[in-house]
């Protein structure tokens, strides 16, 4: 299996060093040298080579104050996204997710009371950061997760935008991709004030060939999706036990739930929160744990594959926060990535977690289940990629 070699930039490579290419290869969107790859985007300018725009020592920057926003040749639909930025005094800029929801960029001065909207880390017009490490006069980082309409924006490590759901555009944003696209290019916002980007770099999720939903997130499609049964044949409802909250399903009446469809060998993105216990199972038969966060999390914290194996490391958000999931499954191994960070290496596991007794074929199918008769957890963006099925 490809994985990735830690990057060069420090801060945000230790949090995405070992993530394994086969749910998306980073790719570079600035070589350092030139401006291709980038067009203007405003009046006669739309679609241009960018000329009010270079290098200077490597970062990719505007001319002056007032001259053009520019965005990406290619567009994304979901993806992690990793830059550095600096702002002069005062400065102000933005970087444009899809084209069109706006990341604010912004000489906060230190503030870390009171933010509001138009604060950096802040979504323009939307939503505050929950705090401010912006170091200013310095180069600062960004690690954007954009999934669905979902965003986890990440300050110089620091979680300031907590999976926030935004389906409408922001102020500012490409004529092209008003409304709620699922598609865009990334876009700096180049109208303010002079600053600067560099390290821009940027990996699909759950994206491209062979992915798909399982739920397509909407609460008329929860039953569509799910049973209160791991029968496949079984067409029971959920909706009495689990309902539609946070743009997302939770439990209700403490009761499991499971998918429709059985799977055999996959990669599969969920991403939940959690006041406490609760679980995802793989093939209905082992379960990755999800409980509170710990420094030190055992075989039955958040992240272990329960009772066999504890995570390698703890990456557990806070417990009010999201967390974002990899994994994969082939045969009776299992890989898991938490927050960008393996956790699971190709552990075997050759019995069910939650009974030591009952050994597992080399190879089966069966649903996943969401554990819901514990405590209160929220699930989104569940999207799978089947594998060829082990011989």
């Amino acid at each position: 299996m490809k994985t990735l070699v830690c990057g060069t930039v420090v801060a945000l490579g230790a949090l995405l060093c070992a993530q394994s290419e086969e749910f998306g290869a980073w790719k570079s969107l600035f070589n350092g040298k030139d401006v291709s790859g980038w067009v203007n985007v405003r009046d006669a300018n739309a679609g241009k080579a960018p000329e009010r725009w270079l290098v200077e020592d490597g970062a990719l920057t505007n001319k002056s104050d007032g001259v053009d926003d520019i965005c990406s040749v290619e567009e994304f639909e979901n993806y992690e996204l990793e830059l550095e930025y600096k702002v002069p005094p005062n400065g102000n800029s933005g970087i444009y997710l899809r084209g069109a929801i706006e990341v604010q960029i912004l000489d906060s001065k230190g503030r870390t009371a009171n933010l509001g909207a138009g604060d950096v880390g802040g979504i323009y017009g939307g939503a505050p950061p929950r705090a401010n490490p912006q170091r200013a006069g310095e180069w600062n980082t960004f690690l954007i997760k954009h999934v669905g309409y979902r965003i986890m924006v990440y300050h110089n490590g620091v979680l300031v935008q907590n999976n926030l759901f935004r389906a409408e555009n922001t102020p500012g944003c490409h004529e092209k991709y008003v409304g709620t696209p699922r598609r865009g290019p990334l876009m700096f916002q180049g109208n303010h004030s002079k600053v600067w980007y560099r390290n821009i770099r940027i990996r699909p999720i759950a994206c491209g060939e062979g992915w798909r939903p399982i739920w397509t997130g909407e609460k008329d499609d929860i039953d569509a999706a799910f049973s209160s049964s791991n029968r496949p044949a079984d067409k029971n409802a959920v909706r009495d036990s689990w309902a539609f909250d946070d743009h997302s399903v939770t439990n209700a009446k403490g009761h499991d739930m499971w998918t429709k469809e059985a799977f055999g060998n996959f990669l599969v993105h969920y991403e939940y929160r959690s006041q406490g216990n609760s679980g995802f199972y793989l093939r209905d038969q082992w379960e990755i744990q999800i409980n509170r966060a710990t420094k030190k999390p055992g075989k039955h914290d958040d992240g272990a594959l329960y009772s066999l194996y504890e995570p390698a490391q703890a990456v557990r958000n806070a417990d009010t926060d999201w967390n974002h999931m990899d994994v994969k499954v082939e045969g009776v191994k299992i890989w898991v990535w938490q927050n960008g960070k393996l956790i699971h290496d190709g552990r075997v596991c050759a019995t069910r977690t939650d009974n030591h007794g009952a050994p597992t074929p080399a190879f089966s199918r069966a649903p996943f289940k969401l554990q819901g008769d514990h405590e209160k957890v929220w699930f989104a963006n569940i999207f799978i990629k089947p594998l060829p099925d082990s011989k």
